[in-house]
């Protein structure tokens, strides 16, 4: 009897434990499946991009454990990185501590700050370091995976905390104008590569810093020309650049040598030579961090291979209870941060259908997954006061009022903030702009095309 009544007990046990689930990187789709897992664990649910499950307002029994690992300690805006990294006002409001967002204080939600450096899906541990290099390992009976791709500063930030990422962006900023207004004119800044973080770069330089020279070099004819857009798109782009003031030196690879003065020689393919102030190297291409899983789930590129629910192909062990969200995964399209949010909000309605369907007995009618389509090439390219906007319905549309409209002020961040519903524990009174009246996802073009993802 006494062993009768501790088996009782373990197996109560275990029904009380809940559901752990890891989320590996915390920008645009892993703190989208953050926000909706809160939420469906609370019985709520936000509208749903794509159709999905109706769980009717069904909380688990044993309810969830959230973790988050991020190299971060905050929540970055990577699309305002031109701007944050180009006007002093933006910088730290671009960046949301986790610790300071008030909706992700949760008692089941918790933010490691440090690196995942392997995981076993069939052990389902990750093994982190955490920023004192100490390796730790966390279980889990899911994964999001969540980590993006390796980005390279300016175009993300270089520094895991807010302190450090601050003096990093005021650092850059000055070499940028010279620290000295009087000084801006005669000033040369010289970009290398136009695909959209030069592009925009080059634009944010010469929108805010008018005086300063600024030089666009791309070594093929076109701007964007490692995208899948139509010419004339390129063209449009390359247009914007030139009336908001940008030189551009196309068809020409350009070589980099620092001089004893602090300025640089760039010198081009046919021997002709700048001297600037200040370059900024935009070419090198971000890479999928997926070094830290087991090579059969990745493509020759390194991406993730899922399928349309954005579960984990067949690959490997437990494919089932592993998702992948955003960047790092093999999809169609142009990688955004929209789609890598929409994204997250469909990897929480699997998890949580699969958390729910966990608990129901044998014979209960399952909840089905959601599954994407696959999504056409679209684009939002900030060009200093203009945008230009492309999907093959609406076309291209550019302008000034196109920018207003689109990203607004702050390159879409406070319109970001306000659709997932997060707030800052202290909110600046000198903030850049004021909240939107309402929001939404209003990227262009997450729209369904009939190819499979």
């Amino acid at each position: 009897m006494r062993l009768q009544g501790i088996t009782d007990t373990l197996g109560n046990l275990a029904l009380s434990n809940p559901h752990r689930i890891l989320i590996v990187g915390c920008a645009y789709g892993g703190i989208s499946a953050v926000v909706n897992l809160l939420e469906y664990s609370q019985g709520k649910a936000r509208q749903s991009v794509y159709p999905g499950p109706d769980f009717k307002g069904a909380r688990s029994r044993r309810g969830l454990e959230i973790t988050v690992i991020d190299e971060r300690d905050g929540y970055f805006h990577s699309v305002g990185a031109p701007l944050a990294h180009v006007a002093p006002k933006y910088t730290g409001y671009m960046w949301r501590r986790f610790s300071h967002l008030n909706e992700l204080k949760h008692p089941n939600l918790h933010f490691k700050h440090g690196s995942v450096k392997n995981i076993n899906p069939e052990d389902k541990v990750a093994e982190w370091s955490d920023r004192n290099g100490k390796t730790q390992q966390q279980p889990y009976d899911y994964l999001v995976m969540a980590t993006g791709l390796k980005r390279h500063w300016p175009a993300v930030p270089k520094s895991g905390s807010y302190e450090e990422y601050l003096r990093d962006g005021k650092a850059f900023i000055e070499k940028i104008t010279g620290g000295d207004p009087a000084k801006y004119k005669g000033r040369r800044v010289v970009v290398i590569g136009a695909g959209a973080v030069g592009v925009e770069f080059a634009g944010e330089i010469k929108n805010y810093y008018p005086e300063i020279s600024v030089t666009l070099v791309h070594s093929r004819a076109e701007v964007l020309s490692s995208e899948p857009l139509p010419s004339d798109v390129k063209e449009r782009a390359k247009i914007l650049l030139k009336e908001e003031g940008v030189d551009l030196i196309l068809g020409s690879r350009a070589s980099i040598e620092n001089l004893p003065n602090g300025q640089f020689t760039v010198t081009l393919a046919n021997g002709e030579t700048i001297t600037a102030d200040f370059v900024i190297d935009s070419t090198k291409k971000g890479t999928p961090t997926t070094q830290v899983l087991p090579a059969e789930c990745l493509n020759e590129d390194k991406e993730i291979m899922v399928h349309q629910s954005l579960i984990f192909k067949d690959t490997i062990a437990n494919a089932s209870s592993h998702f992948g969200v955003g960047d790092v995964i093999a999809w169609s399209g142009i990688k955004r941060a929209g789609s890598a949010t929409v994204m997250g909000q469909t990897a929480a309605q699997n998890v949580y259908a699969a958390v729910l369907n966990a608990e129901l007995s044998p014979s209960a009618e399952q909840y089905p997954t959601t599954e994407l389509p696959a999504w056409e090439a679209v684009i939002g390219l900030a060009v200093g006061k203009q945008c230009l906007t492309y999907d093959s319905n609406s076309g291209i549309k550019y302008g000034v009022e196109v920018m207003k409209g689109y990203f607004g002020e702050d390159l879409g961040w406070a319109a970001n903030l306000k659709y997932l519903g997060l707030t800052d524990v202290v909110e600046k009174v000198d903030s850049p702009r004021e909240e939107p009246e309402a929001a939404k996802m209003a990227e262009v073009g997450i729209k369904p095309v009939s190819a499979a993802a």
